[in-house]
């Protein structure tokens, strides 16, 4: 008798899957330009790609969100009200933490691992075709984002909350028609390589999501930042509303200052498109978090990991530590192009010891972790590792009983540590990241 080979299962399938749509983007040899043709080529090729898939971004009511810091919890924020409003709704976020599902939210729940599995299979198909007429691939990223507008019109979905990836311009999520509304969190030094230097370059830059006739919501508050956006505004005939810091928390105390800005921003976005105000109420009072964003993963001895990656984000990250008041064992890596020095320089006053480690996927390249040691001062440097689980390991193992350790500095190195309390096949299993 034959043997026969059994079917895979779902995860087996979901990876399987995954790795056949990373691989496509090894055909793309360029992931950024600094030129302008270029970019503006690159937009028009996404342009035409979703439209070989059959428009999802036309057919879908999209709301972008962009900014440097706090536009993740934002849009997962208008997401949730518009679930609690009854409304279908998938949500694109990037980069996810432990597995690639996490990146496409689908109202109480990520998409189902078989709808994205079906969308990919789909996806490849057309896109076989479509290099046979297109002189350049696609990247990653804008591959990523076609997904998620394909998958989430295959899903029945009638809303869609866009996260940009990167800037705003020239970002692939930039290729819609002018959404309902649109977004902008706030500016700050993020991506100097891609953005420029200064951050009346980088506002320039996500100003860019700014169409004709758009309504926008934006939570800066520096005047010359605040004139880019007006600039962009007037010309685009867009009307454009500042929404200040409230003053009163929104949130519990517990989610943080940044957050209580977030979510005012949230609640002016859903007014405008008339969620009904029970169900902002609804989710004011059970907000959920994203993974990674200060989360606590265990007690005993208390863990926490976070994903803060900029200056500005590492601000807020320190704020959440002195209302600790104990001691932190800091275990810190980066990805090589970030602002080190200045991310050192928020955190070495408020903790213990430092561990230095560094994030494993191989997509993008990470800081030398024994370079990163030499940043902190000797009598807090306690060790530095290659594998960020040994450096768990170790900090688990030296610290004191009253002391905390926090995983900060990168995303993608708090998402792979999270896989020890919440492994990618759990995630899968459970349609949910927590």
């Amino acid at each position: 008798m034959a043997n026969i080979t059994p079917m895979p299962n779902l995860f087996e399938q979901y990876k399987q899957s995954y790795e056949s749509f990373l691989s496509l983007a090894n055909l793309c040899q360029k992931q950024f330009s600094d030129s302008t043709l270029e970019l503006k080529k690159s937009l028009k090729r996404t342009e035409q790609f979703l439209d070989a898939l059959g428009s999802p971004h036309k057919k879908l009511k999209i709301i972008h969100v962009a900014g440097t810091s706090g536009k993740g919890s934002v849009a997962y924020s208008i997401h949730q009200m518009l679930v609690a409003d009854n409304k279908k709704v998938g949500t694109y976020l990037s980069p996810h933490t432990t597995t690639f599902l996490e990146r496409f939210q689908f109202s109480n729940e990520l998409l189902p691992a078989k709808d994205l599995i079906s969308s990919i299979n789909k996806l490849t198909k057309v896109y076989e075709k479509f290099l046979e007429t297109h002189d350049a691939p696609l990247s990653f990223f804008e591959l990523s984002t076609c997904l998620s507008l394909f998958a989430f019109q295959n899903a029945g979905a009638q809303w869609c909350v866009l996260e940009a990836g990167c800037g705003g311009r020239w970002d692939a999520t930039n290729v819609i028609p002018t959404p309902v509304i649109a977004v902008i969190t706030n500016i700050d030094k993020d991506h100097t390589d891609i953005l420029g230097d200064t951050l009346a370059k980088i506002a320039y830059e996500k100003a860019g999501i700014i169409k004709k006739d758009e309504i926008i919501f934006c939570g800066e508050t520096r005047p010359k930042i605040k004139k880019v956006f007006m600039d962009e505004a007037i010309k685009n005939n867009a009307a454009l509303f500042f929404i200040n810091p409230p003053f009163e928390n929104l949130i519990g105390a517990n989610h943080g200052e940044h957050q209580q800005h977030n979510i005012s921003l949230a609640i002016a976005a859903a007014k405008e498109i008339q969620i009904s105000n029970s169900a902002i109420e609804l989710v004011l009072k059970n907000l959920k978090r994203l993974p990674c964003r200060f989360e606590t993963m265990q007690k005993s001895p208390m863990i926490i990991l976070d994903g803060a990656h900029s200056p500005a984000k590492i601000a807020s990250t320190v704020k959440h530590i002195k209302t600790l008041k104990k001691p932190v064992h800091l275990i810190f890596g980066c990805a090589a192009n970030k602002d080190v020095s200045s991310m050192l320089d928020l955190l070495i006053p408020h903790v213990a010891k430092v561990t230095t480690t560094r994030f494993q996927m191989t997509e993008r390249k990470t800081a030398n972790p024994a370079e990163l040691l030499k940043l902190i001062p000797k009598t807090k440097q306690s060790g530095v590792f290659l594998d960020h689980s040994d450096a768990l390991a170790h900090a688990k193992k030296t610290i004191k009983s009253d002391e905390i350790i926090i995983v900060t500095g990168s995303l993608f190195l708090s998402g792979e540590m999270r896989a020890q309390w919440i492994g990618e096949e759990k995630i899968i299993s459970n349609q949910n990241s927590f």
